[in-house]
């Protein structure tokens, strides 16, 4: 189970671009060199696509690996790689930024700022400094946020801090997690308050020279009482109910998907679900509770709303709007519209009007039984009971899609041949559960149900081909496991996309053969990149354990396995390439320190280490996706011995790890919670030691 109040989970989310020159009906907006890379997704309309094509669907299986770079990170790197005059670009948690030579692997430099764990830290700058999800280029410099709040630009060339500030204060309830983005001369940073509840979202855009801030926009309205900023805050705050401040102070964190487009001088703001995630939790009268689940244009030179469209209304599922956010030119009913393209966590996939919002058209790309389809004329989904934990108190509600989302921050491509999207679905019903006893009012949830046995519910991804134009799938791939890589599309009919399993694939784009395949024996949720230099074209994406991402951790076994927990790495693909990648050894279970303790005292432990969010860092059933964070189940005797002093003390606050004595956990909770830690390491040691003993028949 999950608590979703507890506060400070959440999922985090995907790319965007900055401003670039103009593109005509129906083409991929302009490179500026075959050589470079320098925006998220490729372009400012961040369709993770590229025109090179030496690379195609007629020699791909001649694809080979040039080199790999070992990255000098405990964690596995998610971001989209840029490339700039022949340096590839990444970011890891703590802000730290990696420059490696794109002809041999080799480190160039290091950035990695200091970060201060001191007490009065909230546990939302705890999270977030162990999720970061890219870079922005622009000019010389090269940008990135980290988890404490604070933006960094730094050259490019020399690895040089060239000023920072301060977006956020992470001694309230706020982190980031995201790429910064940019345009218009400016770059652009939204927050996230880790579903607590506990902050006002907002986006801040600061001159990209200078880090001086130009504005910000906030994505809820101020409480009750308080002045307004704008007349859109005006708006927001008529659909908030009576008293609304008095059960939440709202978030609408703006976590991941901000879009630029260089066209229109917009950017596109996606925003994330209200809290706590229970309705009932919130004020009874509550409407659309604006801007929450919401892409929000606003004038970039300005921050001044422009217009606004909402996916899910009054939301009591988390169906976080922070995804990929895409610009495309469609040939629409005769007429060739500039559109936002996205797929949310909801299920549905949206096409709206560029300039006004207007909303065009909506099918449901996956199952989904919270809503039976979009109405055509008012674009507002038509909500059906099923999903309504809220209204079954007693009860595990099945939803689908839960939490996870049926698409979360991994990068989407489009191929502007084939007009078709290529998204990286997830396939994951959960179960939901009012819990007055939780933290902040919040919801129970069993992220691992359709993995549980029940027949009706499964679990698994898809890569699928999806036509905007008529709103429906053109093919699908299925995969084992729900939660793979960010996805390339290129000008030889090729879809590239990375496994959790560590696979590394190509697909024909026009028919989803799979033509290629390649085994990264590390899990890949980096969205690929594709650049020629010396008049070669090479693939880079980044591999290994997903633990720089929010994903990994909550869900670990559905987004890697112990084979695919490898080191972070860099790999770099070409036509003949035949250097080769490590197997992955997995370190065994080791044998726990203290005996099995009584089944009835795991079990309330185990509703402990769920409710108190414990679960956010260390996985659910305290399984690591192999990162920084350790794997609690091979935790040591002196752990052990120590365990009151680090969860209630904050022993290793230093190290990252909090204290939660503020939490009131008692004596008998405590035990409660290291007896399911020390059972479920049992469990995988029985489990490994049964497999070595296997007779073979």
């Amino acid at each position: 189970m999950r608590n979703s109040g507890c506060g400070w989970l959440i999922l985090t989310v995907c790319f965007s671009g900055i401003a670039l020159g103009a593109e005509g009906p129906q083409t991929a907006p302009a490179e500026k060199s075959a050589s470079e890379w320098r925006f998220l997704g490729g372009s400012s309309d961040v369709q993770h696509y590229s025109s090179l094509s030496q690379i195609n669907d007629r020699n791909v299986q001649q694809l080979g690996l040039a080199w790999l770079a070992e990255i000098p990170s405990k964690d596995g790197l998610v971001g989209n790689p840029l490339v700039a005059d022949g340096v590839v670009y990444q970011s890891g948690p703590l802000g730290r930024i990696y420059a490696n030579d794109i002809h041999t692997g080799r480190l160039l430099w290091k950035f990695a700022p200091q970060m201060s764990f001191a007490e009065g830290s909230s546990l939302a700058k705890y999270w977030s400094s162990r999720v970061n999800r890219g870079v922005a280029l622009y000019g010389d410099n090269v940008y990135v946020a980290s988890g404490d709040c604070r933006v960094f630009a730094v050259n490019r060339k020399t690895g040089k801090e060239v000023w920072q500030v301060r977006s956020c204060d992470s001694t309230k309830f706020y982190g980031l997690t995201a790429a910064p983005r940019v345009g218009d001369g400016k770059v652009f940073v939204g927050n996230n308050c880790a579903e607590s509840g506990a902050e006002r979202g907002y986006v801040d855009a600061f001159d990209a020279k200078t880090g001086a801030r130009a504005w910000r926009f906030y994505t809820m309205p101020p409480e009750p009482g308080q002045p307004y900023e704008n007349a859109a805050m005006a708006m927001a705050a008529k659909t908030w109910g009576s008293d609304w401040s008095k059960h939440t102070h709202g978030c609408v964190s703006p976590w991941d998907a901000l879009t630029y487009d260089s066209k229109l001088n917009l950017l596109y703001i996606g925003t994330g679900s209200p809290a706590p995630w229970n309705p009932d939790a919130r004020a009874k009268d509550a409407g659309d509770e604006l801007f929450s689940d919401s892409i929000v244009a606003v004038n970039a030179t300005t921050g001044e709303y422009v217009w606004h469209y909402q996916t899910t209304q009054h939301d009591g599922w988390d169906a976080d709007a922070t995804m990929h956010i895409m610009i495309a030119e469609l040939p629409l009913k005769g007429v060739t519209r500039r559109v936002v393209m996205t797929a949310p966590k909801n299920g549905f996939f949206y096409v709206l009007d560029a300039k006004t919002g207007h909303f065009l058209s909506a099918n449901n790309y996956v199952p989904v039984n919270w809503a039976s389809h979009i109405d055509q004329k008012t674009g507002r989904p038509v909500m059906l009971p099923d999903a309504m934990y809220w209204r079954h108190p007693n009860a595990n509600t099945v939803v689908s899609p839960g939490p996870l989302g049926a698409h979360n921050w991994l990068a989407m491509a489009y191929n502007p041949a084939t007009q078709l999207v290529y998204v990286p679905a997830i396939i994951a019903p959960v179960t939901m559960k009012s819990d007055e006893s939780a933290a902040t009012g919040g919801v129970l949830w069993d992220a691992y149900y359709a993995s549980s046995g029940d027949p009706k519910w499964k679990s698994g991804g898809q890569l699928i081909a999806w036509d905007p134009i008529n709103q429906r799938a053109r093919w699908k791939v299925d995969r084992p496991m729900p939660i793979n890589g960010g996805v390339l599309s290129t000008g030889g009919n090729l879809v590239f996309e990375g496994t959790a399993q560590g696979t590394f694939e190509a697909f024909a784009a026009d028919t989803g053969r799979l033509l290629w395949s390649f085994d990264a024996h590390g899990a890949i949720h980096s969205a690929p990149t594709t650049v020629e230099i010396d008049g070669e074209q090479i693939i880079l994406v980044a591999s290994g354990n997903a633990g720089s991402m929010s994903l990994g951790q909550i869900t670990s076994r559905y987004a890697t396995t112990p084979e695919s927990r490898s080191p972070a790495r860099l790999l770099a693909f070409k036509l003949g390439g035949t250097a080769t990648v490590p197997k992955t050894m997995v370190a065994p279970i080791p044998r726990p320190p203290r005996p099995p303790l009584p089944v009835a005292l795991a079990a309330q432990g185990h509703t402990l280490f769920e409710a108190t969010g414990c679960s956010d860092c260390h996985g659910v059933n305290a399984e690591s996706a192999g990162s920084s964070i350790p794997d609690l189940r091979r935790a040591s005797a002196d752990t052990h011995d120590k365990f009151a002093a680090i969860v209630l003390g904050g022993l290793y606050h230093d190290q990252g790890m909090p204290g939660f004595g503020e939490l009131g956990l008692t004596a008998s909770d405590l035990q409660a919670i290291q007896a399911y830690i020390i059972n479920e390491a049992w469990s995988a040691y029985n489990k490994q030691e049964a497999a070595k003993n296997a007779v073979p028949r």
